[in-house]
């Protein structure tokens, strides 16, 4: 797997990702966070970057996964944090996953952990808006998706994971929509303060 990833640093205030990267062709890196902060922007209503981040990537965390899972263009600029000296990334190629069949490069053990963390990221990232949202439509749709009760730890599960993973990916699509169409933002508490406060 290392011989298909790379290591990034950015400096402060540098762009790693943006929106709309990928048109006509596929994106397919997968990024995990190993030192400093990432900030996620979408556009606001204007058609500019909103001032204030979405959300924010800590280490350890999974992130440009919706790309992979859905052969979409990136759909948020994500930006190393300014109060950073460094930021630091490990970028994996996403088609060593996206086979589920084969498993001459990565083990089915390797690929399900690989998969139960993104559906694991996912589902945290909808709870969060779920959380701060809780009238609105989208908020409860990740709950109606069901869950596999299969045997575990066989490729039946692997394929389970990832059309969960799917599912979930495109319910964070439209929360994504709505939050670059301005309405959500002008809520009371701001979306950033409130991960702020969920993550410390």
């Amino acid at each position: 797997m290392l011989k298909r990833s790379h290591l990034t640093t950015l400096a402060p205030g540098e762009k790693l990702l943006a929106l709309g990267d990928g048109v006509g062709e596929m994106d397919h890196w997968v990024y995990f966070l190993l030192r400093g902060e990432l900030q996620v922007h979408v556009n606001s209503p204007t058609g500019g970057r909103a001032m204030r981040p979405l959300a924010t990537v800590r280490p350890g965390e999974l992130f440009g996964d919706l790309a992979m899972l859905l052969a979409e263009p990136r759909s948020a600029d994500v930006i190393a944090a300014s109060g950073n000296l460094e930021t630091q990334v490990l970028g994996v190629d996403s088609t060593l996953f996206s086979d589920l069949e084969d498993f001459s490069l990565l083990t089915l053990p390797t690929k399900l952990v690989f998969y139960r963390n993104m559906v694991h990221s996912l589902r945290w990232k909808l709870e969060v808006y779920r959380s701060q949202y809780s009238s609105h439509p989208l908020a409860n749709s990740h709950r109606k998706l069901k869950l596999y009760t299969g045997a575990k730890n066989c490729v039946e599960e692997l394929r389970a994971l990832a059309d969960q993973a799917r599912a979930l990916g495109r319910i964070l699509l439209q929360w994504n929509a709505e939050f670059c169409s301005g309405e959500l933002m002008d809520e009371k508490t701001e979306m950033a303060d409130f991960l702020k406060a969920m993550l410390s």
